[in-house]
């Protein structure tokens, strides 16, 4: 399963189940009250009971003078409850039932713990209902998904014969010619720019297993960074190394990484912009004097985009890759002045 099906599969679940619970907690709340509204009654029942046979002893009786307590109902006290009946023949005293509040809170604990086993066991049989219909639904939505990876995987397939027809010929060319023709380069830099727009469709529908080697940061960071470059010539760039180390880590995620954020800063700056890329402390930096971003919390998200140019998943693809490699990333941007990116690497993985 995929990582956004995931994510989609969690969201679904924990809205659904949240809900169910949601409702059986109110559920159970009501037939709590109940539940302690028949012990009242069954309580003072047995009060009753008591005031004509005068034989309980679970009870406590004396006689008080007659004031405004009513008969025949239940009065909570700190120590206890209590209930005043009525006293034949008698104008002065009414007759006092008291339960102790000890023996009254078991009988309270009895009904709340058989009423919080059933809350747990109706609690469990939900959460399998939940996950059960939560995986049902998705279903249609993962078929859907699967048929649009696969139409992406054909498309790409198909890609690759025009593609390498077209390096072949620039190189034939090249070197009939003895040089780069001007026109062949800009031809070269397009293929350059969907060749990288292939790796990151090839990013997205596949889930690139962990291969861990040593990469040096320094120099990785400087070839992608000269290579990107090269796709947009009218672009000035700047490295700044203020020192050097080395990662473990996947190389070829790591690059599909470092690329989006490079090809962003260069597609989206000023005409005769400057792209900074600047390694210190375990981090790298790359900012852009372009655009700026407007909605900085959907960035992130797949298929959004602010500019005519792309597909939406540059960015969404840099987050879904870090998170796997486990490397942070801020987005620091002001409209008209530009955006800075930044990596973080963890430290177990600095060398």
């Amino acid at each position: 399963m995929k990582y956004y099906e995931k994510e989609s599969l969690l969201k679904n679940f924990i809205f659904f189940f949240s809900l169910l619970e949601l409702l059986l907690v109110f559920l159970f709340l009501q037939i709590y009250h109940n539940s302690k509204d028949d012990y009242n009654r069954e309580v003072l029942h047995k009060m009753e009971l008591c005031s004509y046979f005068l034989k309980c002893k679970e009870f406590k009786v004396d006689f008080i003078p007659k004031g405004r307590e009513k008969l025949n109902l239940l009065y909570n006290n700190l120590d206890g409850i209590d209930a005043f009946f009525y006293i034949p023949k008698s104008k002065k005293f009414n007759m006092r039932i008291h339960y102790p509040i000890d023996r009254y809170n078991i009988g309270l604990d009895k009904i709340f713990n058989t009423m919080l086993y059933k809350f747990i066991g109706f609690s469990i049989l939900l959460f399998c209902v939940a996950v059960i219909f939560t995986i049902y639904t998705l279903n249609p939505i993962r078929k859907a998904l699967r048929l649009n990876d696969e139409f992406i995987k054909d498309i790409l397939h198909d890609f690759n014969t025009p593609i390498a027809s077209m390096v072949l010929n620039i190189e034939m060319f090249n070197e009939d010619n003895g040089q780069e023709d001007i026109y062949i380069r800009r031809v070269s830099q397009s293929i350059n720019t969907i060749l990288l727009l292939q790796e990151n469709l090839k990013t997205f529908i596949h889930h690139s297993p962990s291969q861990i080697s040593l990469v040096d940061i320094n120099i990785l960071a400087k070839e992608r960074l000269t290579l990107i470059q090269s796709i947009y010539p009218h672009i000035d760039y700047e490295y700044i190394e203020l020192n050097r180390f080395k990662i473990y880590t996947n190389r070829e995620l790591l690059i599909r990484i470092i690329d989006n954020i490079l090809s962003n800063a260069f597609k989206y700056s000023k005409a005769k912009g400057l792209v900074t890329l600047t390694i210190d402390r375990f981090k790298i930096s790359i900012k852009d004097r372009g655009k700026g971003i407007k909605n900085r919390e959907k960035i992130t998200q797949r298929y959004y985009k602010e500019q005519s140019r792309g597909i939406g998943l540059g960015l969404h693809i840099v987050k879904k890759l870090t998170q796997e490699l486990n490397i942070r990333f801020t987005i620091q941007t002001e409209i008209d002045i530009g955006t800075e990116v930044t990596l973080y690497f963890s430290k177990e993985s600095i060398v």
